[in-house]
């Protein structure tokens, strides 16, 4: 194997072995993409070249805006208006993309090459049914029936593990859960087995054994058909456990290209260096500082028994969505809330703050219960409650200047004066980072992590005690969030804040929360500090969700163990749910005690609780 080297200017490549490699699915030679702009045309793809061979995954990581989505679509012969490609060739199965004809291009795309897309809301038509929406795309490139695409896409949902099928291809886009979009899409992707799958951030949203699962899934199907991959992702765990080779994009062109355990053991590029650098050193810091810290012992918030439904329209059936949960967050602590898409954790955080009114149950802010008082006396309280949510391009108003966003909730809640509320905002944006003076600007010129560090200065404008962090790191880069994280860990320590987690990123879980609760088809299964469920779970279900989390070691890669510690079987539907424990029809530890008697939460030796009869038995140990 050739030693890596740095050449100025020019791609680092490091040569995997001297086997023959496999024959090309696609081929791209110095592609430019460029966009015109009233100050002049940008380029975003300059000369860019990258081969893609059968039974290859082949992983493409870079910063935010650094190209991957715009890449993603060139290599289909697409780039979104105004943009153009200027330049290069795309050589798939003997023909070059961009010098096929529409009608032939249509006919390649979604049966030959698919593509999955970041952004499932943008994506999927609002007025059509998802059943109809995976139907129309399966019969575009296969002789089907309306009744056999209709199956085709039970089938699909089935596959990318959404529970009841049957129902979820009646429901519309806003209908599901952004986990539960995604997974829509990749349906669709997957429908026609395409020979070369695009898949731009593939599993953004989704848990992380529903992601493995899936990735699982998806390499066995790469190594059966000797078809390909593509795989873009700024997750760098994904990258170490399923890819065979990494591209590195940065400054507009591939500046790496190596074989997986080179790229992650000796980066070549000062870019990549950089990359993996950043990761390693934050993770261990992170971690330290949360040791350190200690929450504190006075409560502020509590939850007993809070149960969420939601009625099905034209039934008398309901969709349980969360299920007599009850736990307590002291001030200055942070709880992580974990678990599958669907399984509650959104519908808890937006039920602590009234945004969805609990069924039953109550919720105590300071011992007063909170959770039957009037809309209209509610106010009093948003000032000390607040929210961060998922995405941040969604969250903020194009149209408002950063100004008059963060002065929103100073009209609302304080009697500020208008000199005294821009002062505010000016120290806003200071505290999280961002330009004091940036006031006059619009959101739409920001990165996301930019954005979603207005949202926390909008939320803080109020001096809370409490905030819900649903989801805020999802669509990050790696530098981004690691610069989140730090924030967040800085402004609980100087603000004393309590903060509920919600998070599929188990790492960043890891690092800054000091309990978790893990959350399975609406009801809480372990309860523990962070080193009890991360260290040594009980539940099977934790016990699982923490052995699909990947690290990003490709000496520990995922798809070379023999046995893959995954539950089997479907997700039972929220709407008919099991008699006894919920898990019965997955969980490897399962009798048929389990299938009748309801499970309770109880409370262990060593102070976490776990809704397992088996786990409280001792017939279940800890996990290696």
């Amino acid at each position: 194997m050739t030693a890596p080297e740095v050449v100025s200017g020019e791609v680092v490549s490091t040569p995997a072995a001297t086997v023959a490699p496999a024959p090309p699915v696609l081929t791209a030679s110095g592609l430019k993409v460029a966009y015109p702009t009233p100050r002049g045309t940008v380029v975003a793809i300059d000369g860019l070249d990258l081969t893609i061979r059968q039974r290859e995954v082949v992983g493409l990581v870079g910063d935010a805006g650094s190209g991957k989505s715009t890449t993603a679509l060139a290599l289909m012969g697409v780039v979104r208006p105004p943009g153009r490609i200027l330049a290069g060739s795309i050589q798939f199965d003997g023909r070059d993309l961009l010098r096929c004809r529409e009608e032939e291009l249509r006919r390649i795309r979604g049966r030959d090459i698919g593509i999955i897309v970041q952004n499932p809301r943008g994506s999927l038509n609002p007025m059509l049914r998802i059943g109809k929406q995976i139907g129309n795309v399966y019969r575009a490139h296969n002789h089907a029936s309306p009744l056999e695409a209709r199956e085709r896409a039970v089938d699909m949902l089935r596959m990318v593990g959404i529970n009841d099928p049957d129902r979820r291809v009646k429901a519309f886009a806003h209908e599901l859960s952004g986990g539960m979009a995604q997974r829509a899409l990749i349906a669709m992707a997957l429908s026609s087995e395409p020979r070369l799958l695009i898949a731009d951030e593939p599993t953004s949203g989704l848990d992380v054994t529903i992601q493995a699962q899936f990735l699982d899934q998806m390499w066995e199907t790469v190594q059966r058909t000797h078809s390909a991959i593509l795989l873009i992702s700024q997750d760098l765990g994904i990258i170490a456990n399923y890819c065979d080779r990494v591209l590195v994009l940065h400054d507009r062109r591939i500046v790496e290209d190596a074989p997986a355990r080179d790229f992650f053991a000796r980066p070549a590029h000062p870019y990549s260096q950089s990359i993996l650098g950043l990761q390693r050193a934050s993770a261990g810091e992170q971690a330290q500082a949360r040791r350190a810290s200690s929450a504190a012992t006075e409560t502020l918030v509590e939850v007993d028994r809070l149960t969420k439904h939601f009625p099905i329209r034209g039934t008398d059936k309901v969709v349980q969505a969360v299920d007599t949960v009850s736990f307590a967050i002291g001030r200055g602590e942070t709880v992580g809330l974990v678990g599958e898409s669907g399984s509650g954790k959104t519908t808890i955080g937006r039920c602590l703050l009234r945004l969805e009114e609990p069924t039953s149950g109550e919720i105590r802010y300071r011992g007063q219960p909170i959770s039957g008082i009037a809309q209209h006396h509610l106010r009093r309280f948003r000032s000390k409650l607040q929210i961060v949510f998922q995405d941040p391009y969604d969250s903020l108003n194009p149209r408002w200047t950063i100004g008059r966003i963060l002065r929103e909730p100073l009209d609302l809640h304080t009697t500020l004066t208008g000199r005294a509320k821009r002062d505010r905002a000016r120290e806003l944006l200071d505290m999280v980072g961002l330009d004091p003076n940036a006031l006059d600007i619009r959101p739409r010129g920001l990165g996301a992590g930019a954005m979603q560090r207005l949202n926390i200065a909008r939320a803080l404008a109020t001096d809370p005690e409490f905030i819900v962090l649903d989801e805020p790191t999802s669509v990050l880069a790696p530098s981004a969030v690691v610069g989140l994280i730090a924030l967040l860990q800085k402004l609980q320590s100087d603000l004393q804040l309590s903060y509920l987690f919600i998070s599929h990123d188990l790492t960043t879980v890891q690092y800054l929360c000091h309990r978790v609760a893990v959350m399975y088809l609406g009801q809480m299964v372990e309860l523990g500090t962070v080193d009890q469920v991360f260290g040594s779970p009980r539940h099977p279900y934790a016990k699982a969700l923490l052995a699909s989390h990947l690290f990003p070691d490709p000496t520990r890669r995922r798809v070379d163990r023999h046995e893959r510690e995954t539950l089997t079987g479907e997700i039972p539907s929220p709407v008919d749910l099991p008699r006894g424990c919920y898990l019965y029809g997955r969980c490897p530890h399962a009798t048929e005690t389990c299938a009748d008697a309801p499970q309770a939460l109880d409370r262990q030796p060593d102070g976490r609780l776990v809704r397992c009869w088996r786990a409280t038995a001792g017939e279940i140990g800890d996990s290696a």
